[in-house]
């Protein structure tokens, strides 16, 4: 009985050496996380990858939907294509195809959408109203703000409450005392991993979540966002193939294209009573 004791114990030192020596996992399942970081040095790490990025371009990637109906949540066919975005702009860009054939293609500014349905013939335009009645499209605006600098997201503004969870640190960003977001931030290796967005009622209105973070040419970048907008009863999952960085990219990418013959639906005036085929997926 003594000598399965020590060896019990002998066995854990050397479990603990392990760890303490290789800072690695000491059992299946059990992963040591580092010591917390001061708020002011982990708002600085966020910072220094933020001002790292600037554009992406994929011709690789995977776009999958899915929309609430009565009978649960309905999943359309897997897209692939090629996204563009510029964070400065914000300019964002994304054709995507179904067996090579361009099932849609958006074009997308600061305050505009250009929505092309080949099936249909038809261009879908809007500002922020269009935008809302079309709850399946990612606005290149958020897509700036979730890999901005920490100050836009208001990780360090003085009302923002930060609290340490077993893997994360949560921060929660306050308004005229209202709860705007709230934003997690993996803890072994600083990277945004989750962001939640409320509404006036404090209902979430959007939840983003990064993983599958990469390092590409130095900078660490997640290849699955996963957008939910569990009010409007969409969801959007965006898979990078072969992500490129910070290469130029010029003004005209993000501009309109005429199509003569098309019937040009402005969604800021007019409803989407005729716009089957994207909102359904057919």
């Amino acid at each position: 009985m003594v000598h399965a004791l020590n060896m019990r114990r002998a066995v854990l030192a050397v479990a603990a050496f392990v760890v303490a020596s290789a800072g690695g996992c000491c059992l299946p399942g059990i992963c040591r996380v580092p010591s917390p970081l001061p708020r002011e040095r982990l708002v600085e790490e966020l910072r220094r990858r933020a001002e790292s990025f600037v554009t992406v371009t994929d011709t690789h990637i995977t776009l999958r939907m899915a929309f609430r109906t009565e009978d649960g949540m309905k999943k359309l066919p897997t897209l692939g294509g090629f996204l563009v975005f510029d964070s400065r702009r914000p300019g964002l860009r994304i054709r995507a195809e179904k067996m090579g054939q361009k099932v849609f293609g958006l074009r997308a500014g600061a305050h505009r959408f250009w929505l092309e349905i080949p099936e249909t013939r038809e261009v879908l335009t809007g500002g922020d109203k269009g935008y809302a009645k079309l709850p399946q499209l990612i606005r290149p605006c958020e897509m700036m703000f979730w890999f901005c600098p920490p100050e836009w997201l208001g990780l360090s503004w003085d009302s923002t409450r930060m609290a340490l969870e077993p893997e994360h640190y949560r921060f929660d960003v306050f308004s005229d005392g209202l709860l705007m977001r709230s934003v997690f931030v993996d803890r072994r290796r600083p990277a945004v991993s989750r962001i939640l967005e409320y509404d006036l009622l404090g209902r979430v209105s959007t939840e983003v979540v990064m993983d599958r973070y990469r390092e590409v040419d130095g900078l660490r970048f997640p290849r699955r966002l996963s957008v939910n907008r569990p009010l409007a009863g969409w969801r959007v999952q965006l898979k990078l193939g072969g992500p490129e960085f910070n290469k130029p990219i010029e003004e005209e990418a993000f501009r309109p294209g005429r199509r003569p013959g098309w019937q040009e639906i402005d969604l800021d005036r007019e409803s989407l009573s005729n716009v089957r085929a994207f909102t359904e997926g057919r």
